[in-house]
């Protein structure tokens, strides 16, 4: 064999191998580059979801967070949150995954294009010697041919329609998430600023505890005594401290917890503004709302109503499959009736395929009926949901219920731990009892006060804890859900 008739022979393959191999090398070269990371507001520039009067407060926040000045208030606080918390990361990136899915579906609307080159060549030389051979024959051959399938125009529509109910659904999710955001932020303030009134009791019994101290030391000193008293009133001393070093630690975990929720880095400063809690509840009063009325008002009825209309869309796109596949080929490949001769020049012809499944073994209606069950879940999945959320709304009211019995025998019982104490205070002033009697009675009327402190921090949390249940929190800052996005 000839080294022409050698490199004949090896040049189709060569051609492949080589165009794999420039694909190898170039997947290769960036096999080891480090994945992107998105930035903080990246995945937010846009902030969907929150309404457009609260997009400046939003916009206000992150320039003042390093400025040590600053003393962030519940609503900055929740501003903050909502541009960079990393629990509001993954929903916020689904949005985007969402609009690529959408656009990828618009796009689909158009028929793709394509081109195919065909290298051929003869693996055996049998026609070598007719009479009629072409003088190309035994050389390799380039084809190339063009064809272009169209994507089934029923099942485009309906899935393009599909694609912009999963974004709205992925910005009704990210609000779901945002709004979980605010309950824990306000639950965090919430417990803050109770944290803080408690050391502040505890503060106050620390001189008292001295001053016991001191006495039973001068009362050892003048009446000869063992020094029982003053052991055990030492003890107790210490007891008062260790209590209070544990609040604060509490306090200063309770910082660290908002600071992570916030996105913040748990070593940077963050001036709270404990005051601004007193500000989270406002008038709220719920026992004059009613749940049948606050219930298409919350994400989750959205999100529900969603679903049975994306499940009429996976409907319309079952039956689609019965739509035959179409494409058009430009190529040089002949029908029947139409060969060229032997040393004639190709023509090129124009194809129209239509692609029709004579039997599919049911493949077809089971995947309609599949749809249409799909539905019915869908349905019944929204009478599940409300009844669900009913039971909810009935538990807040009742632990709401609950939490303001308790306030109240809280606060009869400090206010039968005051009167004592007065009592005692006038009998010490008066000379009628001493000194451990009226430490020991202004130590119980911290202590009730200090359980008061812990009773309003519940129905607080109560009272939160139904306003996020009837939406009023979230409403505050990201507004109603939009109803008719879904239409």
């Amino acid at each position: 064999m000839s080294e022409q008739r050698f490199l004949a022979l090896r040049t189709p393959w060569f051609l492949p191998c080589l165009l794999a191999l420039c694909l190898a090398l170039g997947c290769s070269s960036k096999a080891g580059i480090k994945s992107p990371e998105l930035p903080a507001r990246h995945w937010l520039e846009e902030a969907p979801g929150v309404p457009v009067e609260n997009k400046s407060k939003l916009e206000a926040v992150l320039p003042n967070l390093y400025d040590p000045q600053k003393s962030f208030s519940f609503e900055d606080c929740v501003f903050l949150t909502i541009q960079q918390s990393p629990q509001l990361v993954n929903s916020a990136v689904e949005i985007e995954i969402k609009r690529l899915a959408q656009t990828s579906a618009v796009w689909k609307y158009l028929p793709e294009p394509r081109i195919l080159l065909t290298v051929s060549h003869n693996l055996t030389r049998y026609n070598m010697d007719t009479r009629d051979t072409p003088s190309d024959y035994g050389q390799p051959m380039l084809r190339v041919n063009f064809y272009a399938p169209f994507p089934n125009p029923v099942a485009t529509y309906f899935e393009h329609q599909a694609q912009r109910i999963m974004v709205n659904m992925a910005i009704a999710t990210h609000r779901k998430a945002v709004g979980k955001a605010i309950q824990e932020i306000a639950q965090a303030y919430l417990r803050l600023q109770a944290r803080q009134k408690t050391v502040q009791a505890q503060k106050e019994l620390l001189p008292l505890a001295k001053e016991l101290v001191n006495y039973w030391k001068h009362v050892e000193q003048v009446e000869g005594r063992q020094g029982v008293a003053l052991n055990a009133a030492m003890q107790h001393q210490r007891e008062l401290e260790l209590e209070l070093e544990q609040s604060q630690m509490q306090e200063i975990m309770q910082r660290t917890q908002l600071k992570i929720l916030a996105g913040v880095e748990p070593q940077q400063r963050l001036n709270v503004d404990t005051a601004s809690a007193d500000s989270i509840l406002g008038n709220f009063e719920g026992r004059r709302l009613t749940w049948e009325e606050r219930w298409p008002t919350t994400e989750d009825e959205l999100l529900l109503r969603a679903q049975v209309k994306l499940a009429d869309y996976n409907i319309m796109l079952a039956w689609a499959q019965y739509v035959p596949d179409m494409s058009i080929y430009v190529n040089q490949s002949p029908p029947a009736g139409q060969s060229q001769p032997a040393h004639g020049t190709d023509d090129v012809f124009l194809h129209m395929n239509f692609d029709f499944p004579l039997i599919d073994w049911g493949r077809r209606h089971r995947g309609v009926q599949t749809a249409r069950m799909q539905k019915a879940q869908a349905f019944h999945e929204i009478a599940r949901k409300r009844t669900d959320y009913s039971n909810k709304w009935l538990q807040a009211e009742q632990k709401t219920a609950l939490t303001e019995t308790q306030l109240k025998l809280a606060k009869t019982r400090l206010d039968t731990a005051n009167m004592r104490y007065k009592e005692a205070d006038i009998s010490f002033r008066e000379g009628l009892v001493e000194l451990p009697v009226l430490a020991e009675a202004h130590e119980r009327l911290v202590k009730a006060r200090i359980e008061h402190i812990k009773a309003e921090l519940e129905h607080r949390l109560a009272q939160l804890a139904w306003m996020t249940v009837a939406t009023v929190l979230q409403q505050r800052f990201l507004g109603l859900p939009a109803r008719e996005v879904m239409q």
